[in-house]
């Protein structure tokens, strides 16, 4: 793997930064980047294999997740109410 490429600048007037960084993490794929803006970081990663006859739109699954933090305290905006979860993750425009 070559070296890893980082690229970082404010995106608003506020100060607010993000960073862009590949060739660190997810060697094994064919393209990795991680997106930071702020406390939230994104990892997306690509694998590609010759394209198949006949296939021109492939359906790309959408796995959610919402996590803890290092406290092991549910995020802000939640409750605090222990139930079990309501329907499925959504994403915006999904």
């Amino acid at each position: 793997m070559g070296d890893a490429i980082r690229v970082e600048g404010p995106i608003n007037a506020a100060g607010l930064s993000m960073s862009i960084e590949t060739g660190k993490l997810a060697a094994l794929a064919d393209g990795a980047v991680v997106v930071q803006v702020g406390d939230t970081v994104v990892l997306s990663t690509v694998a590609t294999s010759t394209p198949r006859e006949g296939i021109d739109l492939f359906p790309l699954p959408v796995d959610a997740q919402e996590r803890m933090d290092a406290a092991a305290r549910p995020p802000a905006r939640s409750s605090g109410l222990k139930s079990a979860p309501v329907g499925r993750p959504s994403l915006p425009g999904a």
